[in-house]
């Protein structure tokens, strides 16, 4: 059981790096009426590399939360 932990927390390590470079990657938006919630429908919007980068994103959080959970019920 010690391999399958060891490799799932650098799968889990992995994880978390890729998601880290997918959000510093990705084009910030340059408008100031966001704040208050102005721009919410162009959240869904995403076109072209921006939306793939959306994407890849939204994929790597939902992997980081799955082995998060995975992690938590894997006895040591």
């Amino acid at each position: 059981m010690g391999i399958v932990y060891t490799l799932i927390i650098l799968l889990y390590l992995a994880v978390a790096a890729a998601l880290v470079w997918a959000v510093l990657l990705q084009e910030p938006k340059q408008t100031g009426g966001d704040l208050l919630g102005g721009g919410a429908s162009d959240l869904f919007a995403a076109r072209g590399v921006a939306g793939g980068m959306y994407r890849v994103t939204i994929w790597l959080g939902a992997a980081f939360v799955a082995l998060s959970i995975i992690l938590s019920k894997i006895p040591r």
